[in-house]
């Protein structure tokens, strides 16, 4: 009776073991799993951020036609695929980092649309407003989301900048300003409406 008492005892106690090694193995293997996939990602992310931060001071060249063109091409980010097991992230920052190559196809479609019925020749200010508006939010949101990953996983805080020239600051701005010349251009317009309206020729 022993035996078979002792014999259960070991069933159990060896269960009980496996259970705890491979409940502690999976979450050692997420953890793995969390730190390559942060170092890869935010490596990315940060790349982005810094050509982004380029876009955002570009105004155009001059060409032989005398138009502004482009001297800084759109910055691109190359998130990993299948090869890297996404879901090992929270899913709140997961969902936000995958949907970022949607984020700069809709800007694109933005500026492009700016581009083509609004911005005029040659300086095409209001595309270039529209450049540096839509990469600057992009830009501060992959910031953030570079700043999570590192949280997640203990990597160590990304120095942004130096004291001649802070990034940040520098993108804030430039949001915030870009705000306050359309809402004013908004404003003007619709002035001027207003008085052309008050203009319209009085029927017989």
């Amino acid at each position: 009776m022993e035996k078979e008492l002792f014999g259960l005892l070991g069933v159990i106690v060896g269960f009980v073991l496996n259970l705890i090694y491979g409940t502690w193995g999976k979450r050692n293997q997420k953890k793995q799993e969390q730190y390559y996939l942060a170092v890869v990602v935010t490596l990315q992310l940060d790349r982005f951020f810094d050509n982004a931060v380029k876009l955002c001071s570009d105004n155009g060249m001059k060409d032989e036609h005398g138009d502004y063109c482009p001297s800084v091409p759109y910055p691109e980010l190359e998130l990993p695929g299948s090869e890297v097991n996404w879901r090992c992230l929270p899913q709140n920052v997961m969902k936000d980092i995958l949907w970022m190559p949607e984020t700069i196809r809709e800007a694109l479609l933005v500026i492009d649309s700016i581009r083509e019925h609004r911005a005029e020749r040659p300086d095409f200010d209001e595309f270039y407003e529209a450049r540096q508006y839509e990469f600057a939010k992009i830009a501060l949101t992959a910031n953030e989301l570079s700043s999570k990953l590192r949280k997640i996983v203990a990597l160590p805080d990304r120095i942004v900048g130096d004291q001649f020239f802070k990034p940040l600051e520098f993108l804030s701005n430039k949001v915030m300003e870009i705000e306050k010349v359309r809402n004013d251009r908004e404003q003007y317009d619709r002035i001027i409406a207003e008085q052309l309206s008050g203009l319209r020729p009085i029927s017989d």
